[in-house]
């Protein structure tokens, strides 16, 4: 078995991790195979066509519409494609995704438009929707449940094999970099989502962009690490205002390293990105009556 393929239980030989090239660094991400259903299809072409060769791959599961988990979708034909009904339409349309990260008449539009070519990807046509709490009997004692986890996009989804008790996550990563960064994504039901996943019972979880996490023990404590990034950045956000007693605009953070403490290579997409996030930031306290807005910007209440 090739070494980017991992059995997750002796109890449970048919469900299989299968790690992203590069360790499912962007623009890769990891795969879960539960019998013949692949959950994402982004670990790289050359994976993809080995994991062809040595397993039956029939049904394919997104957990969202993002790149790097819907780039090696060219390279299967035959299966069927599941999403859910709030990222069908940038799985179906590769192009909707540009308007989606707000870049549109932008110099990160033709790199995105580049990318997409790198990628190789293509238009598919989704077979079928997928709903909370839907249940996909795969057989062998396989059955995975589909939880609806908004946030991350309008229509992400995380899966739950009931019998194993092992979690494919998506991007709900566990990482150091959490990302709500579209225009369809919600930090409030971003949160709401982690704490629907906290109160699973699992034994193991799988992420898109981080390996395997074991014990439930562990797993709660890689979430509130999760969840104190999330308040980390909500104390910055409010410290800024704190320190101006004038109203402020989205603008005036730009540049200001409020969620990437250090830019990239890919500055330019990210500064984009953090201004959605801390967006989606001050949403969420004026849902709270944290913030208010006025004519000229944005105030504390």
């Amino acid at each position: 078995m090739d070494d980017f393929i991992q059995p997750l239980s002796d109890d449970f030989p048919d469900i299989l991790f299968i790690k992203g090239k590069n360790n499912a660094r962007y623009p890769y991400s990891n795969s879960l195979l539960i019998g013949d259903h692949l959950i994402d299809t982004g670990i790289s072409p050359n994976h993809l066509r080995k994991l062809k060769r040595a397993f039956p791959i029939n049904h394919v599961l997104f957990t969202h519409w993002h790149e790097d988990h819907i780039s090696g979708n060219y390279l299967l034909n035959n299966v069927k494609f599941y999403s859910h009904s709030k990222d069908k339409l940038p799985i179906e349309n590769v192009e909707k995704m540009i308007p989606l990260y707000n870049v549109r008449n932008t110099p990160v539009e033709e790199e995105l438009i580049s990318l997409i070519k790198l990628l190789r990807m293509q238009n598919i046509k989704i077979d079928a929707l997928i709903e909370d709490n839907d249940i996909v009997d795969i057989g062998n004692q396989l059955k995975l449940k589909v939880l609806f986890t908004p946030g991350h996009t309008a229509g992400h989804c995380a899966f739950y094999e009931l019998n194993s008790k092992i979690a494919f996550l998506g991007d709900i990563d566990l990482t150091r970099h959490p990302y709500y960064g579209n225009l369809d994504a919600n930090l409030i039901e971003f949160e709401e989502s982690i704490a629907k996943i906290k109160s699973l019972d699992v034994n193991i979880v799988v992420t898109g962009h981080r390996g395997i996490i074991e014990g439930k023990n562990k797993i709660n404590e890689e979430i509130e690490k999760y969840k104190s990034i999330l308040q980390g950045r909500d104390e910055r956000i409010l410290a800024f205002f704190s320190e101006r007693s004038r109203a402020i605009k989205l603008n005036d953070f730009k540049n200001r390293n409020i969620i990437y403490r250090k830019y990239t290579a890919f500055k330019d997409f990210e500064v984009i990105a953090e201004l959605l996030m801390i967006k989606k930031h001050i949403e969420k306290f004026q849902n709270a009556d944290v913030i208010m807005e006025e004519k000229k910007g944005y105030m504390l209440s």
